[in-house]
């Protein structure tokens, strides 16, 4: 099904929760499970049709320009790590828009498909709002701050011996 062993998930934060246009942070699971999380400097083109509104992280334009990455630096890592054909998240349509945000600046297409990670969890015979609710049971899991999201996503993959965690995570 996967050409990795392990599946890989991704998260976003964007731009405006109401009319999301363009990434400010992107997470996600490599095929070593570990959890990468980058800020993305606003492509020119994307600040002439939207703004940076206020978000439940507190991201603001100026730690965008000090600490986040092009759209070509996040392009260059997702095609050395991302040797899937489709990606895991929860919410298909914000992630979609969001990749292809990332993608267009250099006017290319993502090489995978975001494929919602409910359906993946429940092809398993998973409850994932349930499964969340005994680890989170205090927090909606589109609550949890990406980087935990990924962990949790992991964790119950994990104990449900749907993946297995590379030797050197284990050791």
């Amino acid at each position: 099904m996967y050409m990795t062993s392990l599946p890989i998930f991704l998260t976003c934060v964007a731009n405006s929760i109401d009319e999301p246009d363009f990434p400010l942070l992107l997470t996600w699971s490599t095929p070593e499970a570990q959890i990468k999380e980058v800020l993305v400097i606003p492509d020119d083109n994307w600040l002439e049709s939207a703004q940076i509104e206020s978000n439940h992280l507190a991201i603001d334009e100026g730690q965008l320009y000090e600490f986040g990455y092009e759209a070509s630096d996040i392009l260059a890592e997702w095609n050395n790590e991302l040797d899937t054909d489709q990606v895991l998240a929860l919410d298909v349509e914000s992630v979609s828009k969001m990749v292809e945000r990332i993608y267009d600046v250099k006017g290319l297409y993502p090489n995978f498909e975001i494929v919602s990670v409910w359906q993946w969890f429940a092809e398993q015979d998973i409850d994932l709002a349930h499964e969340i609710g005994l680890r989170h049971n205090e927090y909606a899991i589109d609550t949890l701050p990406p980087d935990e999201l990924i962990a949790a996503l992991l964790t119950i993959a994990y104990d449900h011996g749907l993946i297995d965690m590379p030797e050197s995570l284990t050791e």
